[in-house]
């Protein structure tokens, strides 16, 4: 597996949404100025300056026992998922995460799954082989790629995936570019905020910012430019990325 950089991306590319995937989801792309947006397919309408967040995780998806075993260089691992339906593929593009017992600490990029009904053995194929084998004892958390799915949404325990640059019409063209660094309009909470602070992840209003107040239950998304009115989309410099 090899590493690459960043998109080089134009105005042309982030304001023309695409109705087949032309990147990996996920992928960063950075302008000729600089900022960085990342590569989303979105699963509903969204208009522009709303921040976007990974769809929420799933408790039935953690501390996953594996259901066989697994050689090192093999590239599929099998768990026993909880009762919890999967779609086809929901998880392709995240992180397959060993939490407990051998292979623990290491981590693999799923490529895709099957869907399932729950509380069934799933085979999850790999970006790249396994280092170390697995065990029936083995254990596995389900991590989601933030930009599958993204969701307009007050979930602030989960990573911001971005801000929407212009409207999307999931029926035509679900594939966008989220920005996460730079300057953007974002929808302002109820609360507003104040010039210079911090912005955060709202727990008032979907898909909007509001001011950083606590420090356990926050994370910081960007800074406000100017002192923001409750409902307007106001600018903001993004640090997501």
């Amino acid at each position: 597996m090899s590493l690459t950089g960043a998109v080089q991306i134009t105005s042309t590319d982030i304001y023309s949404n695409d109705d087949v995937r032309k990147h990996a989801v996920g992928a960063l792309g950075i302008d000729k100025r600089g900022d960085l947006y990342r590569y989303a397919y979105l699963a509903a309408d969204v208009s522009a300056g709303y921040l976007l967040v990974s769809k929420g995780r799933q408790a039935n998806h953690q501390n996953l026992a594996a259901s066989a075993t697994a050689s090192v260089g093999d590239t599929s691992v099998s768990l026993t998922v909880g009762a919890t339906a999967l779609t086809a593929d929901e998880y392709a593009g995240g992180y397959l995460a060993s939490s407990d017992n051998s292979p623990e600490g290491e981590w693999y990029r799923i490529i895709s799954h099957p869907a399932s009904a729950g509380s069934e053995a799933v085979a999850f194929k790999l970006e790249r082989k396994l280092l170390t084998a697995v065990t029936t004892a083995s254990e596995f958390a389900l991590v989601r790629n933030p930009w599958h799915s993204p969701a307009v949404s007050q979930l602030i325990a989960e990573r911001a995936a971005g801000v929407t640059v212009v409207d999307v019409d999931v029926s035509e063209r679900p594939y966008t570019w989220l920005k996460t660094k730079g300057v953007a309009p974002v929808l302002i909470d109820t609360a507003g905020i104040t010039v210079g602070y911090v912005a955060t992840i709202s727990d008032q209003v979907n898909g909007a910012v509001g001011v950083f107040s606590d420090i356990d239950a926050e994370v910081p998304v960007g800074q406000a430019m100017q002192t923001g009115t409750a409902g307007e989309f106001n600018p903001v410099w993004l640090s997501i990325d």
